[in-house]
Formats: C-alpha cells, sequence, structure tokens
C-alpha cells in the first residue's frame, strides 16, 4: 500500500471568518482615521516640558537659544521672549532652569536741568541732591528713565553761540540753556525737579508719556514751566524762534519768549504733582518761613513733605489697604513674615513737617489715618487692593506641609496634589476645575503684565527685596517705622492674647518652620547626594508651581538688575549719588 501524506488541517478552514460587513469596515477606517488624527494633534499641539520634550519619539533635538547678556543674576537666570505666555520657559529655552519673560519695557527718557552753581554752600547742594534723588525715585518707579541735564549738554547745542550773542537776565539765560539742554537729548521730556508724578500707574498721561512718542511740542495747563512733551526738531525750532524775539532783555520766562503757535496746551494733568513757589507758598506756609530763614533746612523739610506726599499718593491709590497671600498658614506662617512686615511699612503713616498736608494735585487727598492690612488664602483680581505674595518652591512647601525634611517619592506620588500653591492661590479667579498649565500663563500676567506690577509685589522665599530696591519699586523711602523691620523673627506668632500653652505650641511650630526653611532652601539651591533626585520628584511632580517660582525669581532679579545698572551709569552725576546699600533683604533671619 502506498504512503499517504497527512496534512494539519488549517484554522482557517477549522473556523472560517465571516467576511466583514461594509458597515464595519467603515467603523474601522474611522477608529484608525481618529487614532491618527489624535497622534498628530498631540505632536503638534503646544510644546511640552522639556523632561518631556527631551524623547525622540516627540521631536528631534534642538539646540539651546543663545544665552542673552545680562540674563544671570546668581541663582536666577532669564530669557527675555514675547513667548513668555507659554505655559512652561522650557520648551522655548530648552533649559529647565531658564524662564521665559516679557521683553523689558522701553523706558522714555525724562530730563530736569540742574545748574549747580558754585555760589551755593554745601549744605544747599546736599539739600538739592536730597530733591533730584527723590525726583529720579519718582519717576523711574513709574516706568521712566529719569536723566539730570547740565550745562554740558546746553553748550553742546548749535544754538548756543546764538544765546551767547543775546542780552537777557541770568534767570531766563538759565532758562534757555535748560531748553539748549532738551534740545541736545532729542526727543523726551522735560521737567522741572520739583514736578512729581503723584497718581496712578495707570493714569491717562503717564501712560500716553510711557509710549514714547510726542509728535508736537506740548506744555500743560497748571504747570507753567514745571512740564513738557515734545520731539527734537520741535524743541530747537521753538527755541530758535524765542532768540529772534526782540524782547528779550526784559522777559523774566522762555515761555513769554517762544510764540503760542509752537505749543499744544493739553489740559491740567490730576497726576502729576509741582512744588512751584507759588504752591508752596498758598499751601504749606510752614515752609515759607523755614526757606527765608534757612534755605538748606527748609529745602530739607520739603524733601520730606514730598516724600510724606508720595507715600501718601500710593495709599490713595489703594483705598481698600493691603493683602498679604498666605495659603496653608497654619503650616507656613513663616513664610509670610517678611511680606507682612513689608505692608507694614507701606500702610505706616508717612512722617512729614505738615501733617494732614495733601499734594497739590490733590487737595482733596484722604489724609493718612488707619490703612486696613488683610491677610488672604486666594489672590482676587480688584485695581483698589495692593498684594504682596511670597511663593515658595514645591520642596519648601511640601516639607513645611509634611512638617519633616524626610521626603520620599512614594509619599510625593501617593499623598500630595500636585501644584498646591497656585491651584490654592487662582481658585478664587479661576475655579477648582482647570490645571496647572492654564493656571501659570494666568499668574504670568499677574507678576509681570503692566497692570499687575503696578498693583503687586511678588517674591520667593530666599528673595525678598532690602529696603532700598522696595523703595524704588514704590517710587518712595520709607519712614522712620520701618527701620525695625529688619530685626530677628520673634519668637511666636500668636496675638497677645493667647494662652501660655498656645503660645508655646506656636514656639514649636515657628521653629519648626525655620529648621525647614533653611534645610530647604540649602536644597533648593545647593543640594548635593541622593536628595536631589527627590528635590527633582518634587519639581516633576508640581511643574507648574516650579514655574511660577522660577518666573518670580528671576522677574524680581531682572528688575534689581535693570535699576542697578541704570544707576551705574548716572552715578557721576548730579542727584546721582546715593548711601549703598548693604541690607540682605528681609529674610537674613532665617539664616542664624
Amino acid at each position: 500500500m502506498g504512503s499517504q501524506t497527512h496534512h494539519k488541517p488549517a484554522l482557517s478552514n477549522a473556523y472560517p471568518r465571516s467576511k466583514p460587513s461594509p458597515r464595519r469596515a467603515i467603523k474601522s477606517v474611522s477608529i484608525a482615521a481618529a487614532v491618527i488624527f489624535i497622534l498628530f494633534f498631540l505632536l503638534t499641539s503646544s510644546p511640552v516640558p522639556a523632561t518631556v520634550s527631551k524623547l525622540p519619539v516627540f521631536r528631534p533635538t534642538a539646540h539651546q537659544p543663545p544665552v542673552q547678556p545680562n540674563s544671570t543674576s546668581g541663582e536666577a537666570k532669564w530669557y527675555n521672549d514675547w513667548k513668555w505666555h507659554n505655559p512652561f520657559s522650557s520648551s522655548i529655552t530648552q533649559d529647565d532652569t531658564r524662564s521665559v519673560l516679557p521683553p523689558l519695557r522701553t523706558r522714555p527718557p525724562i530730563y530736569a536741568f540742574y545748574d549747580g552753581d558754585s555760589d551755593k554752600n554745601e549744605a544747599t547742594k546736599s539739600a538739592e541732591a536730597k530733591l533730584l534723588l527723590i525726583w529720579r525715585r519718582a519717576w523711574w518707579a513709574q516706568g521712566f528713565k529719569p536723566v539730570i541735564l547740565g550745562r554740558a549738554e546746553g553748550l553742546k547745542n548749535p544754538l548756543y553761540e546764538v544765546l551767547q550773542g543775546a542780552s537777557m537776565e541770568k534767570s531766563l539765560e538759565t532758562d534757555f540753556v535748560r531748553w539748549l539742554a532738551w534740545g541736545t537729548m532729542g526727543t523726551g521730556i522735560l521737567a522741572n525737579w520739583l514736578a512729581l508724578p503723584m497718581g496712578a500707574y495707570d493714569d491717562n498721561l503717564l501712560s500716553y508719556l510711557r509710549r514714547g512718542e510726542y509728535p508736537k511740542l506740548t506744555r500743560y495747563e497748571g504747570l507753567g514751566v514745571g512740564l513738557f512733551s515734545g520731539n527734537k526738531a520741535g524743541i530747537n525750532a521753538a527755541v530758535a524762534k524765542a532768540l529772534k524775539t526782540r524782547k528779550l532783555p526784559t522777559l523774566k520766562s522762555i515761555l513769554d519768549a517762544i510764540p503760542p503757535s509752537e505749543f499744544t496746551v493739553d489740559s491740567k494733568p490730576e497726576a502729576i504733582a509741582f512744588y512751584e513757589s507759588s504752591s508752596i507758598g498758598d499751601l504749606y506756609k510752614p515752609l515759607v518761613t523755614t526757606l527765608s530763614e534757612d534755605k538748606p533746612a527748609g529745602l530739607r523739610d520739603l524733601a520730606r513733605l514730598i516724600t510724606s506726599h508720595l507715600h501718601l499718593s500710593f495709599l490713595n491709590t489703594f483705598p481698600a489697604g493691603i493683602t498679604v497671600l498666605t495659603p496653608y498658614e497654619s503650616s507656613t506662617s513663616l513664610l509670610s513674615f517678611p511680606a507682612k512686615l513689608i505692608a507694614q511699612s507701606l500702610a505706616a503713616c508717612p512722617p512729614s513737617p505738615i501733617p494732614a498736608s495733601c499734594p497739590p494735585n490733590q487737595p482733596r487727598c484722604i489724609p493718612c489715618l488707619t490703612t486696613p492690612i488683610a491677610t488672604a488664602n486666594l489672590h482676587s483680581n480688584v485695581s483698589n487692593i495692593f498684594t504682596i505674595g511670597t511663593i515658595p518652591h514645591p520642596y519648601t512647601l511640601t516639607s513645611l506641609l509634611a512638617s519633616t525634611q524626610d521626603l520620599t517619592i512614594r509619599y510625593i506620588r501617593r499623598d500630595t496634589d500636585r501644584d498646591r500653591w497656585l491651584s490654592a492661590v487662582t481658585e478664587k479667579t479661576l475655579g477648582k476645575e482647570i490645571g496647572g498649565p492654564s493656571r501659570i500663563v494666568t499668574f504670568k500676567e499677574t507678576v509681570a503684565s503692566e497692570w499687575g506690577t503696578a498693583r503687586g509685589l511678588w517674591m520667593t522665599e530666599d528673595g525678598s527685596p532690602s529696603r532700598r530696591d522696595l523703595e524704588w519699586r514704590m517710587g518712595f523711602a520709607l519712614g522712620n517705622s520701618s527701620k525695625s523691620l529688619s530685626s530677628d523673627i520673634p519668637t511666636t506668632m500668636t496675638s497677645p492674647s493667647a494662652s501660655k500653652n498656645e503660645i508655646m505650641l506656636a514656639e514649636k511650630s515657628t521653629r519648626l518652620q525655620k529648621e525647614l526653611i533653611a534645610s530647604s532652601l540649602e536644597i533648593v539651591n545647593k543640594g548635593k547626594g541622593p536628595v536631589i533626585g527627590i528635590r527633582d520628584a518634587v519639581e516633576a511632580w508640581n511643574m507648574a508651581d516650579t514655574e511660577a517660582w522660577r518666573f518670580v525669581r528671576a522677574f524680581a532679579a531682572r528688575e534689581v538688575m535693570e535699576r542697578r545698572k541704570w544707576e551705574d551709569e548716572e552715578r557721576s552725576y548730579a542727584g546721582g549719588k546715593e548711601e549703598d546699600d548693604k541690607s540682605e533683604g528681609w529674610w537674613r533671619w532665617i539664616r542664624r
């Protein structure tokens, strides 16, 4: 019998498949198309954080953008770019530690002329230098670049030769030199050094002047020689016509010499206070007596009066008071301690040689009585409250809420919520449903927009401003009541009526918080060894909080660097000298 070959039956024959129906085929194709669309959307949507974008499946490796000049201060690093609204800076910088900040706003120049007459005694010059410093600080805080001019700038103007051949009184000649100096510098604003901004940051005139465009030579009703704006061509044309006036020997002011047709006259501004002699005589009579008997002493009193009015103008801008953000206060009360000290300093009534007086542009101001200071867990987006907030690094916050430095990845992932600080602070304005990436965009606007910077002060737990930096930020010197603000932290954070047991518990909590903050700062800034892995895990779990912390730190550091660089440039000019600030900020006690 011949051999037979046996074949194993195919499964396809044992379990024959039915041919898919057209409807089922269409459904399968639809599902596949949906999956492809979702993958395409994920790959082409807004950039993901650098920790994820490093994976080659998402995008090809990209070089970091070039490091910009003056973009590092201590541990803070930044990159100026219009893409600063992006939730995560690392998607732009390809660097987890460099924050994207809005480009620096251009500060239009505002000029004041000071003639350091050699006949003045040293006491008078010193008092006038103090007034020049007050003028510079006030205009800087309002977004301008104050520059003190002198005769040297006037001599460079080609029209100075024409001035030398004209006959006039010395006061008028000085007035002409002032305008020639302005014409040399070009387009900008010319102000008397006793004309200062006292009003809201978003006042209509101040907002217009910050744009830096002045198509017409403009003077302002009620300010006399206090404030002008214009372009270089218009300035020099007006001076040239004034020098042709035949009545120069009899005139007292350059405004009498310049034809009225050369000016556009704007209405009286609400936000400019001009301490001209007539205003002083009408509103502040005690100063008149002091100035006539002892001019240096009178000028010092005038400086104190102007400083008190600048401070009072700030308090009147925020009638609802000052709010200190204190989320999770029961466990983090120490974090808000420097912010509360700053709030107390800003809320204190400024000392004045004429108490209860008002600025000349605000005759109906509210005298300084008691400015309310409130604490809040949530940020309120309102215009009549000044907000001071301290944002801790997520590692610091996690340690404080856990009351221990012994953190584990298991604890972080299982027992903590993501982005707790940002979620708590923005809950009132954004609700509870949205995630960290959406919250961080709104928070950046609150910190860095023009509207936000005028209504709040933000700092990290290791980046609170020194007294001098705070004064330049606010635009006025702090009164004597702020001298105690750099003192050590009290041993207890309780109220005077607390019981003995409450005081003991508060002292224990304060000591623990101080230890946790100090050790956390060391780990965040200079950590080594295995603890770095825990810190990185906390940052990865709280990406929005980490981004917010780095953003605030970089924004504050850039703000100080910008001013100090400008101060170095202006130091050799009149009003440019100031005592060096050797304070370490409000946190120096934390390292003791």
